[in-house]
């Protein structure tokens, strides 16, 4: 124990004693550093830099101008150059420093002096996988105020896989949403086109008057043909819970004798095949404002539009306002879920939401499209074995935003019905038998 560590955690003891005590416990033995003497000096752990040896200030400063408001999070602490600039900034409300290697925080903590820790605005948090409240932490990786150090990251890739995979969304979701501002000129011409149309329709508004207790959220996964047989079952039940799915997985539910209550289509990609026209009498749509307007037009049942919380739909809904715009984070699954939970449910089962590819598989019940963008299966994630599956990156953001959900409702409990496909967090795994028998 050197000097400045015994300094610091008696600063730690005094104000987080938990914390303190995982970072007394912790062994830095398996941690190989170096110095490194540049215009500054910084270190290397196991081989990765933890800060700029020529200018850490302008490195945190970067860091720093990625993010919006007063609220700031940070992932990992590097050499501590971004807690400290923080600390001088007088607009900062808070500041949590989320530390999830904590050998590595202590090996940091005994070699570089770190004054913020006396600061009142900071709170300090060890984060392991097995904490009660982990998806409230992880949700904050997709707040503007994140930060994620991308040396504790990187050394931190193998160890904590789990949590690795969650901080590389976050790089995604920031390159997705450049990606969709390419896409204005395309999405002014459809909300002319359907603006007119859509304004004799009921909007959101009216569908979220439904009252929802108990609902089974159904996604295309593959783990949901392997399930069809016990969903049926469930189906056939009296009093049954709602059965609400995604376009995308109405062919496979069709097949089996299924006819889901409420279908939810967003993307204005889709192809008609993936619309169950036929079951419209008695099924309601629920559809993105920006889907084709034939897709809307030749739906001859219930139907409603919807603006997606997300930046791109904020002109759309300024034009035709709506009282409730549900969470979009990339795919069906998160304004289905959203609904189903601001509509009261108390129980939410998922089926078909793998978030991966078990058996290489995209869609249950279908062939891989080989011009699917993400049959190139490229990351991995883990499933409900402990085992790591092939995914995309889309995919692994997908189950990041169920689990941002899971976190803002805990009065909800929610299952899964396969260990197939990516662990989600906060849901746990169901035994259908118990559960609805």
């Amino acid at each position: 124990m050197t000097p400045i560590y015994s300094q610091h955690i008696e600063t730690i003891r005094a104000r987080w004693p938990d914390v303190a005590q995982k970072l007394d416990d912790a062994s830095v033995d398996t941690l190989h550093f170096e110095v490194i003497e540049k215009k500054t000096v910084t270190l290397t752990v196991n081989g990765i830099q933890l800060g700029s040896a020529y200018d850490p200030i302008e490195e945190a400063f970067h860091y720093r101008s990625l993010t919006e408001g007063s609220d700031y999070h940070v992932w990992g602490l590097g050499m501590g150059n971004v807690p400290t600039l923080l600390s001088h900034d007088q607009h900062a409300s808070s500041i949590k420093v989320y530390i999830y290697n904590v050998a590595l925080a202590k090996l940091v903590l005994s070699l570089i002096p770190q004054a913020w820790l006396n600061d009142p605005r900071f709170t300090l948090i060890v984060v392991e996988q097995s904490d009660s409240d982990i998806n409230a932490h992880v949700a904050s990786l997709t707040w503007p105020g994140c930060i994620i150090i991308n040396a504790d990251k990187a050394i931190s890739r193998f160890s904590h896989q789990w949590l690795y995979f969650r901080m590389e969304n976050r790089l995604f979701v920031a390159h997705a949403n450049a990606n969709y501002s390419h896409n204005d000129d395309k999405f002014l011409l459809i909300e002319e086109e359907n603006k007119p149309l859509l304004k004799r329709l009921q909007s959101i508004d009216v569908y979220m008057l439904y009252p929802v207790e108990d609902a089974i959220c159904i996604g295309a996964g593959p783990s949901l043909l392997s399930h069809i047989e016990e969903l049926k079952h469930v189906y056939n039940r009296p009093n049954r819970p709602k059965f609400i799915a995604a376009a995308t997985a109405c062919r496979c539910l069709l097949e089996h004798g299924i006819k889901p209550d409420v279908v939810f289509a967003v993307d204005i990609d889709i192809p008609d095949s993936y619309i169950p026209y036929d079951i419209a009498k008695n099924t309601i749509l629920v559809f993105a404002s920006r889907m084709p307007k034939r897709i809307f037009q030749n739906w001859q049942g219930e139907k409603y539009y919807c603006h997606l919380a997300e930046h791109t739909y904020d002109r759309f809904a300024e034009t035709l306002p709506v009282g409730f715009r549900p969470f979009a984070f990339g795919s069906v699954i998160h304004p289905l879920i959203h609904c189903t939970l601001m509509q009261g449910a108390k129980r939410v089962s998922f089926i078909g939401c793998d978030f991966g590819f078990p058996g290489d598989i995209i869609h249950a019940g279908m062939e891989n499209d080989p011009n699917d963008p993400h049959t190139t299966m490229t990351e991995r994630v883990e499933n409900g074995h402990g085992e790591l599956i092939k995914t995309s990156p889309a995919y692994r953001m997908f189950g990041t935003g169920v689990e941002n959900l899971i976190s803002a409702f805990p009065q909800t409990t929610f299952f899964n019905w396969s260990r197939m496909g990516a662990k989600i967090y906060g849901a746990s795994y169901l035994n259908v038998s118990e559960t609805y028998d």
